[in-house]
């Protein structure tokens, strides 16, 4: 696939900046940062930016669009991991293996920021600030990961769609959309692989929740009508009170 270069965006005036890797840098750190940025490209809907088990070269930031983590699971289907939006570098799970681990696929149309890793790697040595950064990242990145699979583990399913609703909604205005009214890029199938449920139990749950006037759905269009009803569905249940001897 031919890929047209994009070349109106730069790191001094992104507006993820604060969100992706080169936060907190300024002037001249900033600059040279930017040089290591291999280039900036257009990736179109169910196009795969990394695949599993390809040698790990670049780090990619999303600059625009979403996309969707993705790997084999145990029992032959796919385990979808997560999914990545504006600001959310592609890749991190690649540094310790030298292999990704997870199948990179654009949910939508967008743009990345291509960044060879053994550019950066040198450009830390230098900069220790970008050093602590990608290690907060990783961080950030396996302590999410964990909880997750700590969640997906002990929670019951409306919990389970209420607390990943919410949590997109989240994302969606900490990125400057509406916490409430945003369209879903994924698929109800994407939704059951990464919640461990099926595609039947998360229609089921959909309609449970627009019943209830939680939230209103058409198609992939979804608004939050009633967050704290939401919130409350996904808290998990009341330890029970101890009695006393």
């Amino acid at each position: 696939m031919n890929h047209r270069p994009v070349t109106y965006a730069t790191c001094s005036t992104c507006r993820w900046r604060a969100l992706c890797l080169p936060a907190g840098l300024a002037g001249p750190a900033l600059d040279e940062f930017e040089r290591t940025v291999a280039e900036r490209r257009r990736v179109r809907r169910h196009e795969t930016v990394a695949a599993a088990g390809a040698p790990f070269r670049q780090v990619h930031a999303v600059l625009s669009g979403q996309f969707k983590l993705q790997r084999a699971a145990p029992d032959g289907g796919v385990q979808v991991l997560g999914f990545p939006m504006q600001g959310d570098l592609l890749g991190l799970d690649a540094i310790g293996t030298g292999r990704y681990g997870s199948e990179v696929i654009a949910l939508s149309d967008g743009v990345i920021c291509s960044i060879p890793y053994p550019a950066l790697a040198a450009l830390m040595d230098s900069q220790p600030g970008l050093a602590r950064r990608l290690s907060s990242l990783l961080s950030a990145s396996l302590a999410q990961r964990q909880e997750q699979m700590l969640f997906l583990g002990n929670a019951r399913a409306p919990q389970r769609l209420a607390r990943l609703l919410l949590d997109l909604g989240a994302r969606y205005g900490e990125r400057g959309g509406s916490a409430t009214d945003f369209q879903l890029c994924m698929s109800r199938e994407d939704l059951a692989a990464y919640l461990a449920l099926t595609v039947e139990s998360v229609s089921r749950l959909l309609s449970m929740f627009r019943q209830n006037g939680v939230l209103a759905v058409s198609n992939r269009a979804i608004a939050l009508r009633d967050t704290a009803g939401l919130r409350a569905i996904a808290a998990p249940p009341a330890a029970p009170a101890m009695q006393a001897a």
